[in-house]
């Protein structure tokens, strides 16, 4: 493999190595609560409407609900137990002033996608690359890729997709597949990126340069595929070109 292949780890490296050194010797980096996005997916999005999604806490139950459908959003309609926007192993993987919003959407025609918005806080461990928890839940990426998503007003937007394959056994012990995509990108102030990399040089470059540290958003949007018609891009392509201006600094 040729050394400038291995360039942008590169620069990642010095960059945490100078970061950390800063960290080491000053104590007035400028913490942010900003967010390069408006924090909040709304209820209708065109012709899509969104119900919150919410996780019981119950480690014995688990349930997932739609806060719309259920007499009270904040207790479990089967077992009575807390509902939160986390689900139990978000809250206990992730710090606790992560914020996360979740909205399962639905179109008149029939489509449906789930779309989330994970804000990190003071602790940056708070957004990863999704690959992790995905495989870590016994999922398989299919394929990963790069598509370009076209916007009004500004230029195309890059998005890392995943191809996602989850089999699982039915109650009745028939082996069952499902076919899904898992499309992402990174919202920093100022800052918007597909690359987990460049997000990373992005932190470490206002940390050393601007002596700041902003916070950081990692939107997804993800529904069923079907790998035969490849319908689902044109699907990807609807809901983030109508979503986008919704999450727009105003």
């Amino acid at each position: 493999m040729e050394a400038r292949q291995f360039k942008p780890y590169f620069i990642v490296i010095g960059l945490m190595v100078l970061t950390s050194l800063l960290l080491a010797y000053t104590v007035d980096v400028h913490m942010t609560g900003e967010a390069g996005i408006q924090v909040a997916l709304p209820e209708h999005i065109t012709e899509w409407t969104g119900k919150e999604v919410r996780y019981c806490q119950n480690p014995k139950h688990q349930g997932t609900y739609l806060a719309q459908d259920i007499p009270d959003r904040d207790a479990c309609p089967d077992c009575g137990h807390e509902l939160y926007m986390m689900s139990i192993d978000e809250r206990r993987i992730l710090p606790s002033d992560t914020a996360i919003l979740k909205k399962y959407y639905e179109h008149p025609a029939g489509q449906a996608v789930t779309a989330s918005i994970v804000l990190s806080g003071a602790d940056r461990s708070s957004i990863h690359r999704p690959q992790l928890c995905l495989t870590g839940q016994g999922q398989e990426i299919v394929r990963e890729w790069t598509h370009t998503v076209d916007l009004d007003g500004r230029g195309p937007l890059k998005v890392v997709v995943l191809d996602m394959l989850r089999r699982g056994r039915m109650q009745d012990g028939r082996e069952f597949e499902h076919e899904f995509y898992y499309a992402y990108w990174f919202v920093g102030k100022g800052r918007e990126t597909h690359s987990h990399v460049m997000r990373m040089f992005w932190m470490g470059f206002d940390r050393i340069v601007f002596n700041v540290s902003h916070r950081w958003a990692y939107i997804s949007v993800s529904g069923s595929r079907d790998s035969k018609t490849g319908e689902y891009v044109g699907e990807i392509d609807n809901f983030i070109q109508a979503m986008y201006p919704e999450m727009a600094l105003r």
